[in-house]
């Protein structure tokens, strides 16, 4: 198994969230175990002090402070840039004594995007699909359906039949389908392309059931904590030549802009200052464009399709994206923040923030193909009660 890096736990530009887990790991933050596959063994950190290429150091100690220790994350992704060594202290399992090791001893897990100990690494997302896939054909041959996700199979064929008032008949896998979701502008209005939100439901289907009546049911499968509405590439919206230029010349580019408040220098010079600039991004609570980010929204949203959310542990979350409610689904409440740099203020990316009754959304503008300049948009969001979930385990 391959070792990490400087690289790869400081702020790789490729993959900056494995700066993220290797320092809430260390600062033991919920949700993220402080231990560490080591060549010698299983390896409990402590702490870390980290050297810096300006010849200073900084000891990154977790407290019982909350605050405190976020500050102290979003201080280490800040200066990851600048990280020039990474001493880690803990114990190794059934010893006493502290030991430091270097994070070129601790081993490439699966945690950091390496291979997990069984050899060949799974995407939980796709095993999640085909399991569910295979069971929802087992009650429908109407076998006894035991086993994960038995019940939740039962349950959407039922729930998706009862609907449309037609028996269940036959699935198809959609998932591999070609579904471009290209983002339009019109004059100041931009959206997800279909206009209309209701034609979403086919585009976003990973299984359709089709039912006797001949009428389909659009299952949209995600599995994880966040989840994504949309991801559309930019390339072409925030080209290279303008972001340098730092004028967006293009409408989509102006739109998105527009609707979000985003001031055009400061997001060009996110990108062209990146890596040369110690000094943080700010981050800024704006007043969108409503009009304009609701279309957005709500056609980001998509409407007329059943979200079946897998969870860790078997259970599955089920709710209908009822065309009728689109509209208060895509409706913005409270703060929109901006964060230039990202969260740590020194990212090549700009994140935004907001909320309603249903979602908590996240909308980034980055690179995530290892270059520079934005090549995607991704609306991610974490689903609330109020969205009316069923859940089945």
């Amino acid at each position: 198994m391959a070792t990490l890096s400087i690289k790869e736990v400081s702020n790789r530009p490729d993959k900056p969230q494995s700066a993220e887990t290797f320092i809430k790991k260390i600062m033991h933050e919920e949700n993220f175990a402080s231990d560490f596959k080591a060549d010698e063994g299983l390896f409990s950190s402590h702490f870390i002090t980290v050297m810096y290429d300006d010849g200073t150091k900084k000891e990154y100690r977790p407290s019982t402070d909350k605050n405190k220790n976020q500050k102290l994350i979003h201080e280490y992704i800040a200066r990851g840039p600048f990280v020039k060594g990474i001493d880690v202290v803990g114990t190794l399992t059934g010893q006493t004594a502290p030991k430091t090791i270097k994070v070129s001893k601790l081993l490439k897990t699966e945690e950091f995007g390496g291979q997990p100990s069984s050899g060949k690494k799974i995407n939980l997302g796709i095993k999640f699909e085909k399991d569910l896939y295979a069971k929802m054909y087992e009650c429908l041959e109407g076998k006894k359906c035991v086993g994960p996700y038995s019940k939740a199979a039962d349950y959407i064929i039922k729930e998706s039949s009862k609907m449309v008032k037609s028996s269940a008949i036959e699935f198809e896998d959609t998932g591999k389908r070609n579904t471009s979701r290209p983002i339009v502008a019109s004059g100041s209005s931009i959206y997800i392309n279909p206009k209309n939100p209701d034609r979403h439901g086919a585009l976003l289907s990973d299984i359709d059931i089709v039912h006797k009546s001949g009428k389909r049911s659009y299952l949209s499968l995600k599995y994880g904590s966040t989840l994504t509405f949309m991801n559309a590439g930019v390339g072409k919206i925030f080209t290279e030549s303008d972001m340098k230029k730092n004028k967006i010349t293009t409408p989509a580019g102006k739109a998105i802009l527009e609707a979000f408040s985003i001031n055009e220098k400061m997001f060009c010079d996110v990108f062209n200052k990146y890596g040369k600039n110690k000094d943080k991004f700010p981050s800024v609570k704006i007043k969108p464009n409503m009009s304009a980010l609701k279309s957005l929204l709500s056609t980001g949203i998509g409407s007329d399709y059943w979200m079946v959310h897998g969870q860790p542990g078997g259970a599955v979350h089920f709710w209908y994206m009822d065309p009728k409610r689109n509209n208060a689904f895509s409706k913005v409440s409270g703060d929109i923040t901006i964060y230039y740099g990202g969260k740590s203020g020194n990212g090549k990316r700009i994140d935004i923030e907001f909320s309603n009754s249903f979602f908590d959304f996240t909308m980034n503008i980055r690179n995530k193909q290892r270059g520079l300049y934005p090549s995607h948009i991704m609306l991610d969001y974490k689903s609330k009660d109020a969205i009316g979930k069923t859940k089945i385990m």
